[in-house]
């Protein structure tokens, strides 16, 4: 019998990575094939190395290893003894695993022991590997941090720090929520106070919900500026703080949930701390930057935890019995189970849709670094550039906001399948339904993610989608259909765009009301037609996109009805239905 394989068992995984994807510009945007320093010789040779390392380790590893000790690491879970965090024995085993697999530094540069894979390429990984624990991913999805130096630090910190955290030894966080400022960042009070004559920054204050807190190296939001002079965002400013002098952890949360992964609150005491590119740009460009890799890293693991649930789902169907047959042949069940694989494949386009995007945004970016203002070529890709930033600004938030949303519904699916055995720790869907929750709260609610999506759409970041995705058979049934689609959803931005009130202003009250409409829409139109694409090289993958479709138009005909309808009932009415509340 053969070991299981997280990579190779799962042919749409294989089908994006080794059929649907197109290497070549992703590939040829990163690497100088054929100079001197590269490891490949062409696209084909950096392919084929992708996929060797998605089957193994990273494939083997997640099955073989980290699944079977994800149970004890949830009932373990993390402890906090005499101001220490003391992991579960199966994490640091772990991680002690993906050490030797050399797997913590996929995104960073080889110059400081990386394997400067494309994001696409870390993207599937970090599906892989929360499909086998999703706590684990919060360690190795948090390989950002390191890229985030790299991009915006000093030569002289990314030469201390990178090759510590490529190599595992040493691990990082995101140091930015405070007890009073939670998704409104542009609020926080840490202070960052430059000591003249020590040459460095000292920084004081506390932070709440921090994901692997006791990290090594910590990416410190601070105030820097004088308020009165800059506020808000402008006087924000992004530090790296070891761990050690001035901080502390002060406790560590005991959670619904992702039991293997501390969340600590910290407290800097004066801790010293090295300024990351510039004063004020903090919030404004870096955590920006950081937050859309953590959201895209949260959507992959949202779909890793789907991807586990659909298949203890169909597993217990399988093997359950009732009234004398399987209950996955009653249709109830089978067509739940259906859902569940067309929702998980669904999402999983649009996900490896933005990790495309982004691939070529850094790619296009690059280029243009290096390049001449007098070449030729410089316009054409400074316009390539342009268009995937807008892309890959507008997919990041609905790829968070649609993959984790769906990770509440297909795991509540699947524990509905088990029925009472679904509710008890026997089985694994007891801690996958737990473990689902915090994926729509953490890097940014769902609602911080919709407000994010509007705004792009009403930007015009939608038609930019739109023109780099165009359906080349609009004869087609099935084109039609998702071309009606998209026209619901065009007039129904229209008419929240015309929207105005009586004294003839915008009614941007009622634009916040009918956000998640309008991305729900918006959302529904970017698969379909992702997965039109798929359907047009694969016969299996047009059935996929039928039965999406077919869902998919009841939705969008629904919020198109509830958008051009013009009611604002739960802000008008607010006070008679709900009452002045406690």
């Amino acid at each position: 019998m053969e070991k299981p394989n997280f990579y190779l068992d799962n042919e749409d995984i294989r089908f994006h990575m080794e059929e649907f994807i197109e290497w070549g510009p992703i590939v040829s945007s990163r690497e100088r094939i054929g100079e001197e320093g590269c490891p490949f010789e062409g696209v084909e040779e950096a392919v084929e190395m992708y996929i060797d390392l998605l089957a193994d380790p990273v494939g083997d590893l997640a099955a073989n290893r980290f699944a079977p000790r994800a149970a004890d690491i949830d009932r373990e879970g993390c402890k906090f003894v005499d101001g220490e965090v003391l992991l579960p024995e199966g994490i640091k085993r772990d991680l002690e695993d993906l050490r030797e697999a050399q797997l913590m530094g996929m995104i960073i540069p080889r110059e400081y022991g990386g394997l400067f894979l494309p994001t696409t390429v870390y993207t599937a990984a970090t599906e892989i590997i929360s499909r086998a624990d999703a706590s684990l991913m919060n360690f190795f999805g948090l390989q950002g941090i390191a890229d985030t130096i790299n991009r915006f630090a000093s030569d002289e910190l990314k030469a201390k720090y990178l090759p510590p955290l490529a190599s595992g030894e040493m691990t990082g966080a995101m140091v930015l929520t405070e007890p009073d400022a939670g998704s409104d960042l542009a609020a926080i009070q840490t202070k960052a106070v430059f000591n003249e004559s020590e040459g460095l920054w000292r920084i004081r204050g506390t932070k709440r919900f921090i994901t692997n807190g006791c990290g090594d190296v910590l990416l410190v939001l601070a105030r820097s500026e004088d308020p009165q002079r800059r506020g808000g965002a402008r006087g924000l400013s992004l530090f790296l703080v070891e761990k050690g002098e001035g901080v502390k952890v002060r406790r560590i949360e005991e959670k619904m949930g992702i039991h293997g992964s501390p969340t600590c609150e910290l407290a800097f005491e004066d801790a010293p701390g090295y300024l990351i590119g510039q004063r004020g740009r903090g919030l404004t460009h870096y955590v920006n930057w950081l937050m859309a890799a953590a959201r895209l890293a949260v959507a992959a693991q949202a779909l890793g935890i789907c991807e586990a649930a659909y298949r203890e789902a169909l597993r217990y169907s399988g093997e359950r019995e009732q009234f004398g047959k399987k209950i996955r042949e009653f249709p109830a069940i089978a067509e739940m189970l259906v859902d569940m694989k067309v929702e998980i494949e669904a999402i999983r386009s649009l996900v490896y849709e933005t990790s495309r995007a982004m691939d070529l945004l850094d790619g296009y970016t690059s280029a243009l670094k290096g390049m001449d203002r007098n070449d030729p070529n410089y316009k054409d890709i400074a316009v390539k550039a342009e268009e995937f930033e807008r892309i890959s600004d507008l997919l990041t938030p609905i790829a968070k906001y649609r993959s984790t949303e769906k990770c509440i519904d297909i795991t509540y699916k699947a524990l509905q399948i088990h029925g009472g055995n679904g509710y008890m720790r026997d089985y694994p869907v007891e801690r996958l339904y737990r473990d689902a929750r915090i994926t729509t709260i953490y890097e940014g609610t769902s609602e911080i993610q919709v407000n994010w999506a509007i705004s792009r759409i009403m930007r015009g970041y939608l038609g930019t989608f739109l023109n780099n995705h165009k359906i080349k058979t609009p004869s087609d049934a099935l084109a039609k259909e998702i071309l009606k689609a998209e026209e619901l959803l065009l007039s129904a931005i229209s008419y929240v765009e015309e929207k105005r009130l009586p004294d003839g202003e915008k009614d941007a009250e009622y634009t916040d009301l009918m956000a998640r409409r309008i991305v729900d829409m918006a959302a529904d139109v970017i698969i379909s037609h992702l997965l039109f694409s798929q359907a047009e090289v694969s016969s299996r993958k047009r059935a996929v996109a039928e039965h999406f479709v077919d869902r998919m138009m009841g939705r969008v005909e629904a919020n198109y009805k509830a958008v051009t309808g013009g009611k604002k009932t739960a802000i008008e009415m607010f006070h008679e239905i709900v009452g002045s509340g406690v």
